[in-house]
């Protein structure tokens, strides 16, 4: 992917907690982001839609290894990438992608499109438990963008233990363009968690897929406003 200035790519995503005998709550994401190399900067624009039909922008930036993060009217909020509360926010298919390596060992290789001329990387889970997948790997991810759901719902009066909390599914899926030195063109990722609760299971759940729209000749600057963004609480 360093062989070009720049990518650019279009992301969509999908969220939802549901709990037996309550609507469920879900919620849409839609943006652009545009990832240059040289220097490494990102510039992710979208709009968040929840199941009320409520709308909110959300534009984020990764500058010099710091997120800068500002939803709809709030202000800028910036923070290390290794806050959660940043991270969270940032969906760069180029640092996943080098991530990817410690646990690449463990994904299913096969060949796609006409004649088998690309690569799909694909690599699942289930059945563990919160508290195991904490330490591996291929399920940090799914855990960090799951744990805000959790302190939520904790709050609210749930109970269940990490041992009790169950991955139900995670499958993430690569596909490369292997007639242009394995560049990526498309990163799918989705899991499930069960939580226990009241004889049942409150059921979370998150999809996001990447697609490569190609290159990206400009730059990432911040925006002024940013700048004097605060630490994120």
């Amino acid at each position: 992917m360093s062989a070009e200035k720049g990518w650019t790519f279009a992301l969509h995503g999908s969220e939802s907690l549901v709990m037996a005998g309550q609507a469920p709550s879900t919620a849409t994401y839609s943006a652009t982001a545009h990832r240059t190399t040289a220097p490494e900067a990102l510039q992710q624009t979208g709009t968040i839609t929840t199941s009320k039909g409520e709308r909110k922008s959300e534009v984020v930036y990764v500058v010099g290894g710091t997120g800068y993060v500002k939803e709809g009217g709030e202000a800028w909020k910036k923070g290390p990438l290794s806050d959660r509360d940043i991270a969270n926010d940032v969906e760069d298919p180029v640092v996943d992608l080098d991530a990817f390596g410690a646990y690449s060992k463990s994904a299913k290789v096969s060949r796609t499109g006409a004649g088998g001329a690309d690569v799909r990387l694909q690599v699942t889970a289930s059945g563990w438990q919160l508290s195991a997948a904490r330490s591996r790997p291929a399920l940090k991810r799914a855990v960090r963008e799951m744990e805000p759901a959790l302190v939520q719902l904790r709050g609210a009066g749930v109970t269940a233990t990490d041992s009790q909390i169950t991955l139900k599914s995670l499958t993430e899926t690569w596909d490369l363009d292997a007639a242009h030195g394995y560049r990526l063109t498309s990163h799918r990722y989705a899991y499930t968690f069960l939580i226990p609760y009241r004889g049942g299971d409150i059921t979370v759940s998150q999809e996001v897929r990447a697609d490569n729209r190609g290159v990206f000749g400009g730059s990432v600057a911040l925006p002024s406003g940013a700048a004097a963004a605060r630490e994120a609480a």
